[in-house]
Protein backbone atom coordinates (compact mmCIF):
# COMPACT_ATOMS: atom_id res chain seq x y z
CA UNK A 1 0.00 0.00 0.00
CA UNK A 2 2.74 2.86 0.98
CA UNK A 3 4.08 2.08 -2.44
CA UNK A 4 1.19 2.92 -4.28
CA UNK A 5 0.68 6.12 -2.18
CA UNK A 6 4.18 7.07 -3.02
CA UNK A 7 3.67 6.43 -6.71
CA UNK A 8 0.48 8.74 -6.58
CA UNK A 9 2.43 11.53 -4.47
CA UNK A 10 5.06 11.36 -7.07
CA UNK A 11 2.47 11.21 -10.24
CA UNK A 12 1.00 14.87 -8.31
CA UNK A 13 4.56 16.38 -8.34
CA UNK A 14 5.33 15.31 -12.38
CA UNK A 15 2.19 16.44 -13.42
CA UNK A 16 0.11 13.70 -15.13
CA UNK A 17 -2.30 14.09 -12.07
CA UNK A 18 -4.12 17.32 -11.57
CA UNK A 19 -4.88 18.71 -8.35
CA UNK A 20 -7.08 22.08 -7.31
CA UNK A 21 -5.35 23.62 -4.93
CA UNK A 22 -1.27 23.11 -3.62
CA UNK A 23 -0.23 19.66 -5.43
CA UNK A 24 2.75 19.79 -3.66
CA UNK A 25 1.02 19.53 -0.41
CA UNK A 26 -1.41 17.07 -1.33
CA UNK A 27 1.93 15.39 -2.54
CA UNK A 28 3.15 15.71 1.02
CA UNK A 29 0.42 14.00 2.53
CA UNK A 30 0.14 10.81 0.34
CA UNK A 31 4.13 10.46 0.95
CA UNK A 32 3.68 10.96 4.57
CA UNK A 33 1.16 7.98 4.99
CA UNK A 34 2.80 5.89 2.48
CA UNK A 35 5.72 6.29 4.91
CA UNK A 36 3.41 5.77 8.12
CA UNK A 37 2.63 2.72 6.29
CA UNK A 38 6.51 1.78 5.92
CA UNK A 39 6.97 2.26 9.67
CA UNK A 40 4.17 0.16 10.91
CA UNK A 41 5.23 -2.37 7.83
CA UNK A 42 8.62 -2.27 9.54
CA UNK A 43 7.61 -2.39 12.99
CA UNK A 44 5.90 -5.43 12.53
CA UNK A 45 8.69 -7.25 10.73
CA UNK A 46 10.94 -6.47 13.74
CA UNK A 47 8.52 -8.25 16.00
CA UNK A 48 6.66 -5.53 17.37
CA UNK A 49 2.66 -4.39 16.42
CA UNK A 50 2.17 -1.52 18.11
CA UNK A 51 -1.85 -0.69 16.78
CA UNK A 52 -2.83 1.83 19.36
CA UNK A 53 0.60 3.71 19.24
CA UNK A 54 1.36 7.12 17.94
CA UNK A 55 3.56 7.43 14.81
CA UNK A 56 6.46 9.42 17.39
CA UNK A 57 6.00 6.41 19.73
CA UNK A 58 6.63 3.91 16.37
CA UNK A 59 9.68 6.12 15.43
CA UNK A 60 11.08 5.80 18.86
CA UNK A 61 10.31 1.90 18.99
CA UNK A 62 12.10 1.71 14.79
CA UNK A 63 15.11 3.16 16.75
CA UNK A 64 15.41 1.09 19.33
CA UNK A 65 15.37 -2.25 17.01
CA UNK A 66 16.19 -1.08 13.62
CA UNK A 67 19.11 0.33 12.13
CA UNK A 68 20.53 4.34 13.07
CA UNK A 69 20.43 5.00 9.29
CA UNK A 70 16.72 4.00 8.70
CA UNK A 71 15.54 5.10 12.06
CA UNK A 72 16.36 8.60 11.43
CA UNK A 73 15.80 8.92 7.77
CA UNK A 74 12.32 7.98 8.46
CA UNK A 75 11.80 10.09 11.64
CA UNK A 76 13.59 13.23 9.63
CA UNK A 77 11.59 12.62 6.73
CA UNK A 78 8.49 12.23 8.71
CA UNK A 79 8.75 15.42 10.87
CA UNK A 80 9.85 17.14 7.89
CA UNK A 81 6.40 16.19 5.97
CA UNK A 82 4.37 16.67 9.08
CA UNK A 83 5.25 20.49 9.07
CA UNK A 84 5.10 19.92 5.07
CA UNK A 85 1.43 19.24 5.72
CA UNK A 86 -0.21 21.22 8.06
CA UNK A 87 -0.96 24.62 6.69
CA UNK A 88 -0.27 28.22 8.54
CA UNK A 89 -1.04 31.71 6.56
CA UNK A 90 2.15 33.17 7.44
CA UNK A 91 4.46 30.28 5.82
CA UNK A 92 4.99 29.61 1.74
CA UNK A 93 3.92 26.83 0.60
CA UNK A 94 6.32 23.72 -0.01
CA UNK A 95 7.89 23.76 -3.15
CA UNK A 96 7.74 20.81 -5.14
CA UNK A 97 11.36 19.91 -5.48
CA UNK A 98 11.04 20.07 -1.38
CA UNK A 99 8.37 17.58 -1.58
CA UNK A 100 10.21 15.50 -4.56
CA UNK A 101 12.88 15.26 -2.07
CA UNK A 102 11.11 13.73 0.40
CA UNK A 103 9.48 11.53 -1.44
CA UNK A 104 12.79 10.18 -2.79
CA UNK A 105 13.50 9.57 0.99
CA UNK A 106 10.39 7.32 1.63
CA UNK A 107 11.51 5.46 -1.93
CA UNK A 108 14.62 4.34 -0.56
CA UNK A 109 13.07 3.27 2.67
CA UNK A 110 10.87 1.48 1.04
CA UNK A 111 13.76 -0.82 -1.18
CA UNK A 112 15.32 -3.57 1.23
CA UNK A 113 18.62 -3.18 2.55
CA UNK A 114 20.67 -0.62 4.28
CA UNK A 115 19.88 3.34 3.66
CA UNK A 116 22.40 5.33 1.96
Amino acid sequence: MSAVSLRNAERLLDGSVGAAGSSARLAAFLARQALEDLVDERCRALGVDAPGANMRSKLVVLRSLDTAERADAAAMAWNRLSNVCHHHAYELAPTVSEVRHLCRVVAVLLEPGPVA
